[in-house]
């Protein structure tokens, strides 16, 4: 008989409507939540905080910019640097809940067998241990926003899953 994941963890309840405008102030706010929030789950398994590089954070903004522009939802291709991506539509969204869609993909992972799967990947990524900076990016249309998020040293590496995806302290 097939193991049944448990239950995807409850989050806050949310708003229906985008949360704000696609302006300086709205979105340094959205990416300190998006940043904090990654910390608090990485502090729960051990990791240490992740340090905000500029440089990632210009690379995260140009390509959220660009889905937006394109309307679409695609990873860049051969990132240099690791990579979250995430797309709501039609919902309040505030920068914790990128970073908890990501966190529940944890119900995906195996920790007894570690190794990427395409199901848990960006809460490998998220979680990775040995990462050390991130960067942020928020862009919105109408109702829609997209979030991209970059990570140095890039994580999901073949063969270092052990190591860099640790359980729950």
């Amino acid at each position: 008989m097939a193991r049944r994941p448990p239950p995807i963890p409850a989050t806050h309840e949310r708003m229906p409507g985008p949360l704000g405008q696609d302006t300086k102030a709205n979105n340094e706010k959205f990416l300190r939540d998006v940043i904090e929030t990654t910390n608090k789950y990485r502090q729960m398994h051990g990791c240490p905080k992740l340090k905000v590089n500029n440089e990632l954070n210009k690379l995260a903004q140009e390509w959220a910019n660009h889905l937006r522009d394109k309307n679409i939802m695609e990873h860049r291709p051969k990132p240099k640097y690791g990579e979250n991506i995430f797309l709501s539509g039609g919902m309040d969204v505030t920068g914790d809940l990128p970073v908890d869609m990501w966190y529940r993909e944890i119900n995906a992972f195996n920790f007894d067998k570690p190794d990427f799967t395409p199901t848990s990947g960006h809460f490998t990524q998220l979680i990775w241990k040995s990462c050390t900076d991130i960067g942020a990016g928020v862009a919105r249309r109408a109702d829609r926003t997209w979030v991209v998020c970059n990570y140095h040293p890039p994580g999901n590496i073949v063969g270092q899953f052990k190591e860099n995806v640790p359980r729950k302290l």
